[in-house]
């Protein structure tokens, strides 16, 4: 069979339209990761007893879970379960209501959490030690050295590794079709079915995964640098 090139740019002006529900799971997940993901990082970057090692035994553990068995457990455990809880707490929604689109952000948010937590983790370790004492020397606390001393420096070098992360959340989120979310890869796949066309779907879906890829790349690159040049003034 020869490839269809007009197939092809149909699929990708069908699979375009759901650019935006793409965008927003995976820009989602990355808010809700890097919030829970720095508090965790803190926890272990100070110690806290029995929060810093429960996290870091649950980190360790989610590790070795593949994102698409969360997806799947999850929309399991919410099939099973959400009716339950809302009769119980009186809501008139039912799972059959559902937005599934909430099912994959929720599991997205996970895999999310995992690596932000880690991220910071990795960035609060390549600050220096005798800055911490600096600040203690000076009488801040706990509080005012994670805001002036331990994010400022932290963020800065976790860009490009958040950019990465959220390239990752784009891709990943393809697997939310599993649970009935049409998002681009979901739309391309649709229309393949018309015609059986699924090579030009799949190569539709590429190009616009590539595009988002590189458009995320190169803002984070510019970002780093904006953020770079304020701390280079800030230091004079």
């Amino acid at each position: 069979m020869s490839f269809d090139f007009s197939t092809m740019i149909n699929s990708l002006k069908i699979a375009s339209h759901y650019i935006g529900t793409t965008l927003f799971m995976a820009g989602s997940s990355l808010v809700i990761g890097i919030f829970f993901g720095l508090l965790i990082a803190l926890a272990r970057q100070y110690k806290i007893r029995i929060i810093a090692p429960f996290f870091q035994i649950l980190i360790t553990l989610l590790k070795g879970v593949p994102i698409v068995l969360i997806i799947l457990a999850s929309y399991l455990i919410a099939s099973k379960k959400f009716d339950t809880i809302a009769e119980g707490m009186h809501w008139s929604i039912r799972f059959k209501d559902f937005n599934m689109i909430w099912i994959a952000i929720f599991a997205l948010s996970i895999l999310s959490i995992i690596n932000s937590s880690e991220i910071f983790r990795g960035a609060f370790s390549s600050i220096k030690k005798g800055q911490f004492d600096a600040a203690k020397s000076l009488g801040m606390t706990n509080f005012q050295t994670i805001h002036r001393v331990l994010l400022p420096q932290a963020f800065p070098v976790s860009v490009p590794m958040f950019s990465n992360l959220l390239i990752t959340l784009v891709k990943a989120s393809a697997l939310a079709s599993m649970v009935s979310v049409v998002d681009v890869f979901a739309a391309a796949k649709i229309s393949a079915q018309q015609n059986y066309r699924f090579l030009e779907a799949y190569i539709a879906v590429a190009i616009i995964y590539w595009i988002i890829s590189l458009i995320i790349e190169k803002g984070a690159q510019l970002f780093e640098q904006r953020m770079n040049r304020k701390l280079r003034r800030a230091s004079l």
